[in-house]
């Protein structure tokens, strides 16, 4: 998947947007993202919302824009915070002029959410697959 494609279609830069989620797996080449989940900032969703490719709809109680492929929201509540786009901005990273969370960040959720008794075998799959990385990364 070519995320600086789909984010560049719909006017998506390092300025006004970050991808959020397993992106990041996907640019480290660590593993394949089958969706893009992106957080942006007020004007730009506003903006978006008004586009007929998307559709509004609900994830974890927030409302976001999707079009089957892309998922964009202004927030993504993790780690017992509200983070929105200018949060990110300390914790990202910019690879192939796409912003992403860092990969330490993903880390975080995701083992914060394998915490839950509805862990996903995703989530405990990418954990694995991240502390390898990681090390490997480390060990070089």
């Amino acid at each position: 998947m070519d995320i600086k494609r789909e984010l560049e279609r719909i006017g998506l830069t390092i300025e006004n947007s970050v991808v959020i989620g397993s992106g990041i797996l996907s640019a480290l080449n660590i593993r394949e993202s089958q969706d893009i989940d992106v957080t942006v900032n007020e004007d730009v969703y506003k903006r978006l919302s008004a586009d007929s490719r998307f559709k509004k709809a609900e994830n974890h109680g927030r409302e976001v824009l999707t079009d089957g492929l892309l998922e964009i929201g202004t927030s993504w509540g993790v780690l017992n915070k509200d983070y929105k786009f200018d949060d990110f901005l300390g914790e990202s990273v910019v690879i192939d002029e796409v912003r992403y969370t860092t990969l330490e960040f993903l880390l975080a959720v995701k083992q914060s959410w394998l915490l839950e008794k509805d862990a996903r075998q995703k989530d405990i799959d990418d954990v694995e697959l991240i502390k390898n990385y990681l090390l490997n990364k480390n060990n070089t």
